[in-house]
């Protein structure tokens, strides 16, 4: 077997063997097609998904003397050259270590002199981010009025950190991460070449760690073979990456399901004092709770279109999904990111996630009563737990006891208080629209508890609400106005819009149909009033005003 590592050895030589990047291929094949290839092209995405690789590329096709379509002929002195890395024509820089004023000036000096055999002079310049200011200012000039003959080909992976004074001179192109199913058919095709005896499982279970990185996903595989363990199964990956069993991701995910907080603090105990690597498990967490959120929303269209996932880990997705709603698991989704980034540098491994799982059932058990859901959930399809059974056996009677002994206290409470407890499953949609009809008067005298309710669900909601008030109720529509269109479009983002139906669920016992409007009976020259918006905006949320000086 070649010392030569996967992720050279297997490099594409061609476009048509690159994976995925479709429409990143398509245009620069085209440019090379009809002969409008550009001075300045830039490269942008996340590390190892293939960015060096279609700069070199483009630039072989570029000077390729017996191209035929897009493809370089492979057979020429250029392409002989490109490929024994002794081209004089493509030049490839390192911005990482030359990031210097200087470097670039010796750029400049060059770039002026032709092509010694192809057609034009192509600089590849990887992680352009890395140059300094001075560097950056340096390279514009002749970034923006290049020699006929020269092409330049950025590639980074922080676009934030290029200036945007060249970002306006080039063809952007961003580069997505590669699927899990695409990594899987390259990892296989490998496999068949090296002759190596890995299942599936294995196969996959690498896809997942390399987080969408073709190159990572290659060194994970390069790692593990030179173990020399044969065949490779599911097991000799865990014990190489310290990764763990998708069982193990699907059980925390039932244990929070089922309210069941020791269970699933002390699978993440067991999990750390197997070796296994909290914040590649972390994330994998994420990648099903994903999953699970797109099941939750669409299972039809979702189990259809999910990358690489086998038959078993559908119907499991299946099972788990109609026990949660999208709320639940934006809610998990959001704590598991928290914990994911903080597991990188925790002191202690678990404590990260172990906080996340504690914070996630605190909000369930706070918001269930209030909010109208059921007070017990059904739980998931899975492996049954005897000891799970004994408690509901003995849950059930307690939980009805005091419900009926609160019956007998409070006989004549509030009907829409009551409805509150209901379980949706069973209401009668027909007595819901008829509660929801409250008018005006009512829905302000509650505002500030729905407001309060809606900022303790999404803490990030409370921009949008700093000029909201409700200015029309029409059955079971409410219109909520506001100031300014920023504050309606923050409004009207998906997760926002559900954070303030399950507050007004939570208040009014009802589900609502909201509304945003900005209010243009609002004018600007009142004394409380500045012309500014953000002025406005600052004294809304501060309770300020502006004071006119006579």
């Amino acid at each position: 077997m070649s010392s030569t590592t996967f992720y050279r050895k297997y490099r594409p030589q061609k476009f048509s063997e690159v994976i995925g990047q479709k429409h990143i291929v398509t245009t620069l094949e085209h440019a090379l097609i009809s002969g409008k290839v550009g001075h300045a092209y830039l490269l942008t995405g996340p590390r190892g998904t293939g960015k060096t690789t279609l700069a070199r590329l483009f630039a072989k096709a570029i000077n390729c003397s017996a191209r035929k379509g897009a493809e370089a002929c492979g057979k020429c002195q250029h392409c002989l050259l490109v490929e024994a890395g002794q081209s004089f024509d493509i030049i490839e820089i390192d911005a990482a270590s030359h990031t210097g004023v200087d470097n670039i000036r010796e750029l400049r000096e060059t770039v002026v002199l032709p092509p010694s055999l192809g057609s034009h002079k192509v600089y590849i310049i990887d992680e352009v981010h890395m140059l300094s200011i001075g560097a950056f200012n340096a390279l514009l000039k002749t970034l923006e009025e290049p020699p006929a003959h020269v092409v330049f080909i950025l590639a980074t992976t922080a676009l934030h950190k290029v200036p945007e004074t060249i970002l306006s001179r080039c063809q952007r192109f961003d580069l997505s991460r590669f699927p899990v199913a695409g990594i899987v058919e390259k990892l296989t095709h490998i496999a068949k070449s090296e002759k190596l005896k890995i299942s599936d499982e294995a196969l996959r279970m690498i896809a997942l760690s390399a987080e969408g990185g073709m190159r990572d996903a290659e060194s994970l595989l390069m790692q593990i073979v030179s173990l020399g363990v044969s065949p490779i199964t599911e097991d000799t990956v865990i014990e190489a990456l310290g990764t763990t069993k998708h069982g193990n991701i699907s059980e925390l995910v039932r244990l929070i399901g089922e309210n069941e907080l020791f269970p699933a603090l002390t699978l993440v105990r067991t999990l750390s004092r197997n070796g296994t690597d909290l914040a590649l498990f972390t994330a994998l967490v994420l990648h099903f709770l994903r999953d699970l959120l797109l099941v939750a929303t669409n299972p039809t269209l979702a189990l259809a279109e999910l990358d690489g996932e086998t038959q078993e880990a559908k119907e499991e997705l299946s099972n788990l999904a109609g026990h949660f709603t999208p709320i639940d698991i934006v809610t998990m989704l959001e704590h598991f990111q928290v914990a994911q980034v903080a597991s990188k540098t925790a002191v202690i491994a678990e404590l990260p996630l172990e906080i996340a799982i504690v914070k996630i059932l605190s909000a369930n058990n706070q918001d269930s009563p209030s909010a109208g859901e059921p007070t017990e959930k059904k739980p998931p399809t899975g492996k049954p737990i005897i000891a799970d059974e004994k408690k509901e056996e003995t849950k059930t009677p307690t939980k009805t006891a005091v419900s009926s002994k609160q019956k007998a206290e409070s006989p004549a409470k509030d009907s829409t208080a009551v409805a509150a407890v209901i379980p949706d499953l069973i209401r009668d949609p027909v007595q819901d629209q008829k509660k929801a009809l409250f008018d005006l008067s009512h829905i302000q005298e509650h505002w500030l508890a729905i407001l309060n309710t809606a900022k303790h669900l999404n803490a990030s909601i409370s921009l949008g609400l700093s000029t909201a008030r409700p200015s029309e109720v029409s059955g079971n529509t409410i219109v909520i106005a506001v100031k300014y269109p920023f504050h309606k479009e923050r409004l009207e983002e998906v997760t926002n819009q559900l954070t303030l139906e399950k507050a007004f669920a939570t208040i009014l016992g009802a589900k609502m149909k909201l509304v945003i409007r900005v209010d243009e009976s609002t004018t600007s020259d009142t004394p409380t009033e500045s012309a500014n918006p953000l002025i406005n905006q600052a004294l809304s949320m501060l309770g300020g005003r502006v004071v006119t000086e006579n």
